[in-house]
């Protein structure tokens, strides 16, 4: 399996699991804690469905295509993983605009960072290829001559 592809896979996988996992503290932004309020806290009020969605999206094309993931990957690939980036960006900017009392980090939880981490892989793997045939044209490229 090609390097993309398993950092594809990778960040795929940490977008399904970081779907699934609170994304935030309702104690600490809302001042409730009831079943309710931490049915919210898994996904954010349905940005894990999202983000899921996206590692859904990303994950199928690598289990199931053959060879190199080439340019034609790249670009829906890269544009699935800066949606997810900015579905966490603007999470973080709502933490942000609530302003808890006991703080950012005490505002967040894991599933939000899980989620992060896994779409910027993602975005890192579909844009691999890029940069390595690039990086391959430059080589071959005859060097300049006196």
């Amino acid at each position: 399996m090609h390097k993309s592809r398993i950092i594809v896979l990778a960040g795929a996988l940490l977008l399904l699991l970081g779907a699934r996992l609170p994304w935030m503290s309702s104690p600490v932004l809302f001042g409730v804690d009831n079943p309710v309020s931490r049915a919210l806290e898994i996904g954010w009020e349905d940005n894990g469905f999202i983000t899921g969605g996206i590692g859904v999206l990303l994950l199928l094309p690598v289990l199931f295509m053959k060879g190199k993931m080439g340019q034609r990957y790249t670009v829906p690939g890269a544009f699935l993983a800066g949606l997810a980036i900015f579905v966490v960006a603007g999470c973080f900017k709502r933490v942000l605009d609530i302003n808890p009392a006991e703080g950012f980090f005490a505002g967040t939880d894991v599933g939000i960072y899980v989620t992060l981490l896994g779409a910027l892989l993602a975005l890192l793997g579909a844009l691999w290829p890029v940069s390595s045939s690039r990086q391959a044209r430059q080589e071959t490229a005859p060097a300049p001559g006196f």
